[in-house]
């Protein structure tokens, strides 16, 4: 069982993405085929704070002569490594083309991760579900964002017809090579109609 993270739920120091992270642990453990080691954060600003976690089995869990990492990043999906005896000789770094959505359903995760531990290969199979929170772990990803820049949480406003929409928007372009930090937040803010913030 993992511990929970820092911070509660509605914390902008927790992770917006803990509720999947614990999904795929729970359908590993239910195979039998637990990680050995389970890291789950985001990557900084330079990459767009985007969330990401990783699984790991060394050589003592997998029956082949190297261990097995598995890799997720919120908008890239799922890649996975076959490693030497030692967890940073990776011989093999690749997507997992089996899993055919970003936030795949934690029991097909599980299907390739049984498969590599077991086999050292991927299963020979597509797999398009996405997890049924996956939409609730973006929105929960695009808020953690947002609440790090500095802004409030996305709402979306209903129309007269009462459908959810998420407006007309805010086309904003930022140079990364050129902006600084503070330049970037105070864009946004602006966007978005917020004052700096002392």
């Amino acid at each position: 069982m993992l511990l929970d993270p820092p911070g509660t739920r509605s914390a902008p120091q927790g992770l917006p993405h803990w509720p999947y992270v614990q999904a795929v642990d729970d359908a590993l453990t239910a195979r039998g085929i637990p990680p050995g080691i389970v890291r789950a954060s985001h990557h900084g600003l330079e990459r767009g704070l985007t969330t990401y976690m990783t699984l790991s089995w060394d050589v003592s869990r997998t029956s082949g002569h190297g261990g097995i990492r598995l890799d997720w990043e919120e908008r890239q999906g799922w890649y996975y490594a076959l490693t030497g005896f030692a967890h940073h000789d990776v011989l093999l770094y690749t997507v997992v083309t089996a899993l055919r959505t970003p936030v795949a359903d934690p029991e097909r995760v599980a299907d390739v991760a049984e498969e590599l531990v077991r086999f050292r290969r991927v299963p020979d199979v597509e797999y398009r579900e996405e997890w049924e929170l996956a939409r609730d772990v973006r929105a929960a990803a695009d808020d953690f964002r947002r609440s790090r820049l500095g802004l409030g949480p996305f709402r979306p406003w209903e129309d007269d017809a009462g459908s959810k929409t998420a407006g007309s928007g805010v086309q904003l372009t930022i140079d990364t090579q050129t902006d600084t930090y503070e330049q970037a937040v105070a864009a946004l803010q602006a966007a978005y109609g917020r004052g700096s913030q002392a």
